[in-house]
């Protein structure tokens, strides 16, 4: 686990974490790519070692199976024997991912990082500023939405939602705790709504309060945003994986999604070069970095990371977004809140991106031309590693 820090170390709060070195995973669990129909070498051999399928029912289970071992039986030396057998079928852990807000450790990295607005604060009521574009429908896929928000004007007054599954928000409800996480997502369909107020907007919640999910969990919610009719996914989150083998469940959604949607991800927050980092370093991913644009000329976030797989950067420090009511205890001072926020990470500055795509996708034309043309029009221009940088008016100073 990460060293100790002020700030909680988010896999603390699920005893099912584990830690290698490098990647974050569910212990005592390894997934199965896709077998031929023939002799199922992989699948018999973890019958051999008394390891048990599970969810069988799992609409990915033409793409990837999920097997618990039994206790005592090592991941790692699992995986190592399955890797051996002759064929082509791929195996690997269940990736644990982190929501990608600044100061939570990402997974695989040695520590916890601080950098610019490291804390969530109180802002004032935020309104909506954006126009245009036909109707595209956006999930966000985090946390969810906590339902209280939808008395906030800017989701109160938009006009078009579909489902939003609620967030869970507190991790003591009585006291109005706020978790580790809680209202993560309410952050991000805030920043949609904020500059994209035609999009039709609904929420999947796959985070726990404490912001972390695994690779099945995940890869589920992600194929329901596609057969709800996503047309652009948000993925505030992500994970680091070992070598060239990515999340296996995630992977095999991602590369049979509908044609001309767009997945939108962040780039993480440990202001490193980072090569694998899933799924911003998909090719087909549009990678999100944060900018600070509180100092002129904007500099790239301190927390931000970096890689060649950054396809462009936006606002990303102390974006201003609706947000839960109740006390956030884990800074060096609790902070209560009222409903807003401002709150930095490459989470953040994601759903900026996303808004802007929505925005510019024309009558007739796919999500994904539009973000096409977006990413290769001025006012864009380059920042070394951090890929195109897209332009925003500031926030109002707090």
């Amino acid at each position: 686990m990460p060293e100790a820090t002020s700030f909680p170390n988010p896999w603390a709060f699920d005893p099912r974490v584990r830690y290698d070195g490098s990647v974050y995973y569910l212990a005592g669990e390894v997934l199965v790519g896709a077998e031929p129909e023939g002799p199922r070498v992989v699948s018999n051999r973890l019958r051999e070692f008394n390891a048990v399928q599970i969810d069988e029912d799992n609409p990915l289970s033409e793409y990837v199976t999920r097997w618990v071992l039994p206790p005592g039986r090592s991941v790692t030396r699992t995986l190592r024997e399955l890797r051996s057998l002759p064929g082509e079928t791929r195996v690997g852990v269940n990736h644990v991912y982190a929501a990608s807000r600044e100061r939570i450790p990402v997974i695989g990295q040695p520590k916890l990082h601080g950098g610019a607005g490291d804390d969530p604060v109180p802002a004032p009521e935020v309104v909506a500023s954006g126009s245009g574009g036909r109707v595209v429908r956006v999930a966000v896929v985090d946390t969810g939405l906590d339902p209280n928000a939808m008395t906030l004007p800017l989701f109160r007054d938009h006009q078009r939602h579909g489902v939003h599954e609620p967030d869970a928000v507190y991790e003591n409800a009585a006291a109005r705790q706020i978790g580790l996480m809680g209202g993560h997502g309410t952050v991000v369909a805030g920043i949609i709504a904020r500059y994209a107020p035609e999009v039709h907007l609904s929420s999947i919640q796959v985070l726990s309060v404490a912001g972390i999910t695994d690779d099945v969990t995940l890869a589920n919610a992600v194929q329901r945003a596609f057969d709800g009719g996503a047309e652009i996914v948000n993925l505030s989150l992500g994970c680091v994986y070992d070598g060239s083998l990515g999340p296996l469940a995630l992977d095999a959604v991602l590369s049979n999604r509908p044609a001309g949607t767009v997945v939108v991800a962040a780039a993480g927050n440990v202001e490193k070069p980072e090569p694998n980092f899933y799924p911003a370093d998909r090719s087909d991913v549009i990678a999100v970095a944060a900018m600070n644009t509180a100092v002129v000329p904007a500099v790239p976030a301190g927390f931000s990371n970096t890689a060649p797989w950054v396809d462009v950067c936006a606002p990303g420090v102390m974006l201003h977004s609706t947000y839960v009511v109740g006390t956030w205890r884990y800074g060096a001072t609790p902070q209560t809140f009222n409903g807003y926020v401002a709150w930095s990470g490459t989470s953040f500055a994601t759903p900026y991106v996303v808004a802007r795509i929505a925005s510019t996708t024309g009558a007739g034309q796919t999500a994904e031309a539009a973000a096409n043309n977006l990413l290769t029009l001025p006012p864009l221009h380059g920042v070394p590693g951090y890929g195109l940088y897209l332009e925003a008016p500031p926030d109002p100073t707090l």
